[in-house]
């Protein structure tokens, strides 16, 4: 991960002097949508929750109306999960707990922009990369360090702004325990501000 990270920075900051290149920061909140399955899995029960993200992004003209949006984000969630339904009679722990986990995120998207007067509407399509960083105690033991996916969105650019949404598909499971299968689905709205 830490290659990856150096890798991203290395990159922004020689794109930096091109004109078609453009580096800000972004922030936004994520609404966690889980997949959940397995013969343990199909019997718990996940709260919506909210998360947040914030971090630096940045964006390369490559040819037209398609540009490249690099960004690496750090997202913190919790997750609450019912697990009465799989406790046994007579166990008086807590059917509600709470996992907390951040990651750093790594999301490239393409992106097709329609390019208008005061604003560019845009579609967009990616994929991204998690690990995480900060994990409780009962996290360690039951959700993997690594996360990948693929997303969609669409948003617009208006005066260095940018107001985004977007889908993400987890495409692996991340749970550690054999009886769940557990995928990051979440729906995402974000704004960046471009600096430069």
């Amino acid at each position: 991960m830490k290659k990856i990270i150096f890798i991203t920075f290395v990159l922004f900051v020689s794109l930096e002097a091109s004109a078609q290149f453009k580096l800000g920061v972004k922030g936004g909140w994520d609404f966690e949508n889980f997949d959940i399955k397995g013969s343990i899995g199909s019997q718990l029960e996940t709260k919506k929750s909210t998360a947040w993200n914030l971090g630096a992004v940045a964006q390369l003209h490559l040819s037209g109306n398609l540009y490249l949006q690099p960004e690496v984000l750090y997202s913190s969630q919790k997750i609450t999960v019912d697990y009465s339904k799989v406790l046994q009679a007579g166990d008086d722990s807590d059917a509600n707990l709470d996992q907390k986990v951040s990651y750093f995120q790594v999301p490239i998207n393409i992106l097709y922009k329609f390019n208008l007067l005061a604003v560019n509407p845009y579609v967009s399509g990616g994929a991204y990369f998690g690990y995480a960083v900060n994990r409780d105690d009962f996290s360690k033991e039951t959700i993997k360090k690594t996360d990948w996916g693929v997303s969609i969105g669409a948003g617009i650019e208006f005066l260095g702004f940018q107001v985004s949404a977007k889908y993400n598909w987890g495409l692996i499971n991340i749970s550690d325990v054999s009886d769940i299968s557990w995928k990051n689905n979440k729906f995402n709205v974000s704004v960046a501000f471009f600096i430069l």
